[in-house]
């Protein structure tokens, strides 16, 4: 697409950002429990065959699949909260029964896709949370993380991650 660039760097930042998330996914099932990958944009907006929305890579979703290769039978959830729907994790994650995805993101935003609430993919693994951009966190948007997108990502007896991974998009942020 025409926001999205390239530098003679951009390939090895790619692989680098790639390996932090990959890392933070092994630092998690190891010892530590817990890490996080420092890294901007998450590449959500990268599907298996573009690249858009500032994505060159998507780092979401190889993270997700080095786990599940890297860890047998592993379940893992993703919760993707920013303005825009990451409709690249959801293309990459809809044929894996092992792996769930969730997006709270803003209605009428880019990329123009999950505007209505939906639960869909070749094993109900995707779910799409738009909200209204009037929408503040005591006024719906509480409300949709802990009645839809919360018990999505972890259900106890239905649905038990191995591994939840945060997708954080900072597009909201006020400056």
């Amino acid at each position: 697409d025409n926001d999205t660039y390239l530098t003679t760097e951009s390939y090895d930042v790619c692989l680098r950002a790639t390996a932090t998330w990959i890392r933070a996914v092994d630092l998690a099932m190891g010892t530590e429990r817990t890490s996080m990958a420092l890294t901007r944009p998450p590449g959500h907006h990268a599907t298996k065959t573009l690249s858009n929305g500032f994505c060159l890579f998507n780092f979401c979703a190889a993270a997700v699949i080095h786990a599940m290769q890297k860890y047998p039978n592993i379940k893992v959830s993703v919760l993707d909260w920013d303005v825009h729907y990451g409709q690249g994790v959801a293309d990459i994650l809809q044929n894996f029964p092992n792996a769930r995805y969730v997006s709270i993101h803003q209605l009428h935003a880019f990329p123009y896709m999950g505007e209505k609430y939906a639960i869909f993919g070749q094993y109900q693994n995707i779910m799409t949370i738009p909200i209204i951009s009037e929408t503040s966190f005591s006024c719906g948007y509480k409300q949709n993380l802990i009645e839809k997108a919360l018990p999505f990502v972890s259900t106890t007896g239905e649905w038990e991650p191995d591994l939840v991974i945060v997708c954080s998009g900072y597009d909201a942020l006020d400056s």
